[in-house]
């Protein structure tokens, strides 16, 4: 039987269960898909795309130079704060002052075909770096799973992919130059302005806008994944070797059940092909599958996680090949909210399972699968990933569900396990906390921090509380 098979008759199931009136707890939308709505002569609103976040900027600019960017920080008023695609889901953007948006600020500016590095602006889309760097024989050694976000949103949050030898894309900058609050432009390397470049290589929008970045790439490859569904813990129990064999490895974590899908990606061969279709409504499906099967409150999570070890074991669900960055990423349209905590490497799967635990204990309702993944550690100053190698699990929740009930429930063992969290995610964490989880270099940031910013012109709300300006 294949999957959607199993998804149709497992439907089938929970809708016989309602019929004859079992009653459940069925995930209920709590919370609504935008937060503000626009009101026809009244000013726009921003709105992030997870829907969570919001703001009304008096003023808004969109610089298509670096000149006009600078003319735009010369005499903003208020609270600035640069924008890309807003695919953060921290509140790292809104302010009601001044909002820069980077979509002018696109394309390639140049590329060194020895070196294999090129420069692009900062408000390039990530998904148009593929095409990009293709044109001039180069491509990125590594991407995140979603290709929506600009390259300067996802590298001053440290935006990363998975893989034993791949840092985040922030590690890859050689080079970059930053507009700062006076309207001043300073380049910077490993070589000229050090202590400015390591902390802009992961700033949060706290330093400037940075107008354009250099990457260390390199030549163009192509990529084949393979899905699976699999037992977690056959996965776990073999995850070094895993990681080991495979150029990418990451699995997917089915709260209430004892299966999850591994995602193994190496070098395409030429006998690859592709098998079967992405479905980017399966978390969806999902979900409808365990509101369904729970109804029945005597067979409840049991019977869905026996239907799934039962049906799925074992089967290869999809292969994909091509370019890599058309494998790499995946389709999101299915709207979410997210947390995601690094944890120090060795301690992933012991964080994972208790994590997966805690969900079966307290019987939360929950179905949106928990992602796995790992990453090499780095030398930037405020990466997720300085100074360790790390485990990035993503906690992920329905974009009409209130999703501060299962963070809230979750987010206390990251803390456990040294947990950093993603500055473009969602955490409760505040300057305090995280100065304890930076040991090296939290001050060295905060001295570059006040002293290109020292009125605090960067500070919204959100980054008050996260670098206590």
């Amino acid at each position: 039987m294949k999957r959607r098979n199993f998804l149709q008759g497992s439907l089938a199931l929970g809708a016989s269960a309602s019929v004859v009136g079992v009653s459940g707890c069925v995930n209920k939308g709590l919370s609504p898909q935008t937060p503000v709505t626009f009101k026809p002569g009244e000013p726009m609103p921003w709105i992030n795309w997870a829907g969570n976040e919001s703001c009304i900027p008096k003023w808004r600019h969109n610089p298509s130079t670096e000149d006009e960017l600078v003319a735009v920080l010369k005499t903003a008023s208020g609270k600035v704060r640069a924008v890309g695609s807003g695919h953060s889901f921290s509140a790292v953007v809104p302010t009601d002052d001044t909002l820069i948006s980077t979509d002018l600020l696109s394309g390639l500016v140049n590329h060194n075909p020895d070196t294999l590095e090129a420069t692009l602006l900062s408000g390039t889309r990530l998904h148009q770096c593929g095409p990009i760097l293709d044109s001039i024989g180069q491509a990125m050694p590594n991407i995140p799973d979603m290709d929506y976000p600009s390259l300067g949103g996802a590298l001053a949050t440290s935006v990363h992919g998975t893989g034993n030898e791949f840092p985040s894309m922030s590690a890859y900058i050689t080079g970059l130059k930053l507009a700062t609050v006076t309207g001043d432009i300073i380049e910077c390397s490993a070589q000229k302005n050090p202590d400015i470049f390591k902390a802009a290589q992961a700033h949060v929008g706290s330093l400037g806008v940075v107008s354009e970045f250099t990457l260390q790439n390199q030549a163009p490859f192509q990529l084949t994944e393979v899905n699976k569904v699999e037992p977690l813990e056959d996965m776990l129990d073999d995850i070094e070797n895993r990681c080991k064999q495979h150029r990418h490895f990451e699995l997917y974590a089915i709260p209430h059940s004892d299966m999850g899908f591994s995602v193994a990606t190496d070098i395409a061969k030429p006998e690859d092909k592709n098998v079967g279709e992405e479905d980017p409504q399966a978390v969806n499906t999902l979900r409808t599958v365990f509101d369904s099967l729970t109804m029945v409150p005597f067979i409840g999570t049991d019977l869905y996680n026996k239907a799934l070890q039962t049906v799925l074991g074992g089967q290869v669900e999809q292969v994909r090949t091509g370019r890599s960055y058309q494998v790499l990423p995946h389709v999101r349209i299915v709207r979410f909210r997210e947390m995601e905590y690094t944890v120090p490497a060795e301690m992933g799967p012991t964080c994972l399972r208790e994590i997966m635990q805690h969900i079966k204990d307290k019987k939360l309702p929950y179905s949106f699968p928990l992602e796995y993944r790992y990453v090499k550690g780095d030398d930037v100053w405020l990466s997720m990933f300085e100074g360790q190698d790390g485990c990035s699990i993503s906690v992920h929740q329905y974009g009409d569900i209130d999703y501060r009930p299962i963070f809230s429930e979750i987010e206390p063992i990251f803390w456990k396990y040294q947990g950093r969290p993603h500055w473009g995610k969602i955490h409760t964490l505040d300057a305090k906390r995280l100065a304890q989880v930076y040991p090296r270099h939290w001050q060295d940031f905060q001295e570059v921090r006040k002293s290109l910013d020292p009125n605090g012109k960067f500070m919204n709300a959100h980054l008050k509380t996260i670098f206590g300006a």
